[in-house]
């Protein structure tokens, strides 16, 4: 099995070096050798894993969906010249919905904390501020009790957290508990290879293999078989270090033997090819940047999700995508003089408190809309690579439908993914002006396929599923 990361030319490897290398190596094994033991996909069910991210600051609807109803193709997406055009690639595996309301609002006076509340639960918030809270549990959490009883989704985020206003607002383990989110994809990176524990627990196995990776921080991490082999003939290696190398391939084997029965598909699905290590890793010591860094944050959280779906870490997470007064400085063409956060930009004027009808903050906007089209696509690609379109469906929304209204009516809704077979795809629909409980009942059904059971009356408002949605 092959578990090339990033390649790396080394004429020549000293003893120390090479040890390094192989303590590399090292750091991997809790992953390789944990997740199959614990994989129901490995069994042979097919589990449904999903992706729940919201965006803030709405979107320009005129140049952001395709003006027309109906197939999604390539070349057709491509030729539609809105933003969602950079999702084109991907087509045939999406799905665009429009007319699709928050279910209810509560007038709690501060609309950028509401909408992220209301996202997910489709339930009023509370408190008239902007630390408004739930009423009730959010679809991931649902879900999660529903199919990984006792292990929490998922829940990131790329954005400042240390913002002082409106930070996570998404993720709801019952009414009034925000989850934690987790802002730095380099710790979801160390809990999948064991350096930590869920939630960030430490653990003896986790001590042990951070050790090993800080030897081997500059050393290469994708030491391969034939590499192994050839240091096992090296005359230079005493004794010991053969044995410890001997212990290591050992180790390796019996962790490919164990996936074996996973198929080669799972087997290269499970593995960490993809993933950008030296951006992870340039992580470990994170500090913020609100110069656009939000959008990498995205990428490499997605990068992580789809890994952690395909060897069946965790069935289910959320990525809230942006501050919910989002002071996030756009590197766009059309703000690159005026340096304007994107809050500003969302109203249309220099104010968080009014709104106005700038139309270069109106370009902006549109620009950026497309940068993060270009970011969503690039995150798909992992779950295209990992082969999770008919496993999984991963839903992008906003908060609102555009940025000065601030509008909850026909918020933009993009699926990617056949959620085991129950969403359609390659189509953009009108849902019929349902409210968001039924576009989460259809979801929150679709994650649960292998339970046996449906939700018809989630959150609050009209029973049923959006039938427009469904394959």
């Amino acid at each position: 099995m092959s578990r090339r990361v990033l390649p790396v030319t080394r004429p020549r490897m000293n003893r120390r070096a090479a040890l390094r290398g192989l303590f590399g190596v090292s750091v991997g094994l809790p992953f390789l050798e944990s997740l199959p033991a614990r994989s129901a996909w490995a069994a042979g069910q097919d589990p449904v894993f999903s992706l729940f991210m919201c965006a803030v600051e709405g979107v320009v609807p005129q140049t952001f969906l395709p003006s027309d109803l109906g197939e999604l193709t390539k070349s057709g997406l491509a030729a539609a010249g809105k933003a969602t055009s950079e999702l084109s690639r991907h087509a045939e595996r999406l799905l665009f919905v429009k007319n699709v309301n928050w279910a209810v609002a509560s007038g709690a006076g501060e609309p950028h904390a509401e909408s992220l509340v209301l996202a997910l639960t489709a339930r009023p918030a509370t408190t008239p501020s902007s630390m408004a809270s739930s009423t009730g549990q959010s679809a991931d959490w649902f879900i999660a009790d529903k199919v990984q009883p006792g292990t929490p989704p998922l829940t990131l985020y790329a954005g400042n957290l240390r913002n002082g206003y409106i930070a996570e607002r998404l993720s709801f383990s019952k009414a009034g508990e925000v989850t934690k989110a987790n802002d730095n994809p380099y710790k979801l990176y160390q809990e999948l290879v064991g350096l930590v524990g869920p939630g960030g627990t430490t653990t003896p196995e986790g001590e042990a293999a951070a050790r090993l990776l800080a030897e081997s921080r500059n050393s290469v991490h994708d030491l391969v078989r034939e590499e192994l082999t050839a240091l096992m003939g090296n005359r230079r290696l005493s004794a010991t270090d053969k044995q410890r190398l001997q212990q290591h391939f050992d180790a390796i084997r019996d962790a490919e033997v164990e996936m074996g029965g996973m198929g080669n598909e799972h087997q290269e699905r499970c593995s960490a090819e993809g993933l950008e290590l030296d951006k992870l890793e340039a992580l470990a010591t994170f500090k913020y940047d609100k110069n656009g860094q939000v959008e990498e944050i995205v990428r490499l959280h997605m990068s992580l999700v789809a890994l952690a779906f395909a060897c069946n870490y965790n069935r289910t997470a959320t990525i809230q995508w942006g501050d919910g007064l989002d002071k996030t400085y756009y590197q766009v063409p059309s703000n690159l003089d005026r340096q304007w956060p994107f809050s500003f930009i969302s109203h249309r004027t220099q104010s968080d408190g009014s709104v106005g009808d700038d139309p270069v903050a109106a370009q902006a906007h549109a620009e950026i809309d497309v940068l993060r089209m270009q970011t969503l696509a690039a995150g798909l690609d992992h779950f295209e690579a990992r082969g999770l379109a008919d496993h999984s469906f991963v839903l992008w929304c906003n908060v609102f439908s555009d940025g000065p209204s601030h509008s909850y009516r026909n918020v933009p809704h993009l699926i990617y993914g056949n959620g085991g077979g129950v969403l359609k795809q390659g189509a953009y629909v009108d849902a019929g002006n349902v409210k968001n409980n039924q576009m989460l009942n259809t979801l929150i059904s679709a994650a649960i396929l292998d339970t046996g059971t449906t939700v018809e009356d989630f959150g609050e408002g009209t029973p049923g599923q959006v039938t427009a949605v469904l394959a």
